[in-house]
């Protein structure tokens, strides 16, 4: 009778070249891998900023619709609680609530605190916010004479859901809204813990933006010319990666260099450095 005999007690082992083969191919695997990761976790950041610029977008555009407002609002706010139509943005706010605003009214709590105090002048940063939150955060009130939000009554907003952490409070009341970056390193971080969006209107006038802000922003125009970016409407804007706010120059074609390579606005769908095609 033929008698098979297993063979499975004679096979050899691993040489230690193949072993170290596995573990090359393995140790390249997981650095493919890792970097990949990294990159990835690297755009979180920069999907999130323009995600939420986009919203803000379409915030704003829902409180314009809510106040018949045909033009941005502007990105200078001039509120005084006790004479809301005798301001600078008198005309503004009587455009958005009524010419009866503060009639009959003791004062308009513009910050929700209960006690007339101010006027504020509030920058484009924090017009963003007030404008999309509301005041206090709590929307405002339908009540035209005094749009302070009491409970239980009809509001129009809050228009945007705010990141609570990424709110910073410039006023009892008033606010900036950090972007998702809150680099360590960028100018702002020591004081604020990151950088705000900034907004800039041109209020319907064609190319008439302002041009200053108290963070180091300013509205974008296309390089070699005096035409803003978005000459009509508005520009949000974020510092970007490094925190920085880069130079208002900018071309479409080849992007924007230097500190504003990384920035993020709502007239671009790349960073400002990648260009637009």
């Amino acid at each position: 009778m033929t008698r098979y005999h297993s063979r499975s007690g004679n096979r050899p082992a691993f040489t230690l070249v193949e072993l170290m083969v596995v573990v090359l191919i393995i140790a390249i695997l997981v650095s493919l891998i890792s970097s990949a990761v990294m990159m990835a976790m690297g755009k979180i950041p920069e999907t999130q900023t323009s995600t939420e610029i986009s919203q803000m977008g379409t915030a704003l555009q829902a409180m314009m619709a809510d106040f018949n407002l045909d033009v941005p609002p502007p990105s200078t706010l001039v509120l005084s609680e006790t004479a809301p139509l005798t301001t600078a943005s008198g005309t503004f706010l009587a455009q958005m609530f009524g010419r009866n605003l503060g009639a009959g009214q003791p004062f308009v709590d513009w910050n929700g605190d209960g006690q007339p105090n101010g006027p504020w002048t509030l920058g484009g940063e924090e017009c963003l916010v007030f404008y999309l939150g509301g005041i206090n955060l709590q929307g405002f009130s339908y009540n035209k004479m005094n749009p302070t939000p009491i409970a239980g009554q009809k509001m129009h907003g809050p228009y945007f859901n705010f990141v609570t952490s990424r709110l910073y409070p410039v006023a009892t009341g008033f606010y900036v809204y950090l972007d998702p970056w809150q680099s360590k390193s960028g100018a702002l971080y020591g004081t604020l813990g990151g950088s705000p969006y900034a907004y800039f209107s041109s209020n319907g006038i064609n190319n008439a933006y302002a041009n200053t802000s108290g963070y180091g922003a300013a509205p974008y125009f296309i390089t070699g010319t005096t035409q803003y970016m978005n000459p009509n409407t508005y520009q949000i804007i974020s510092a970007g990666k490094d925190g920085y706010f880069g130079t208002v120059g900018w071309t479409p074609t080849s992007g924007a260099t230097g500190h504003g390579a990384d920035d993020q606005a709502n007239f671009s769908s790349k960073v400002l450095g990648a260009g637009q095609q």
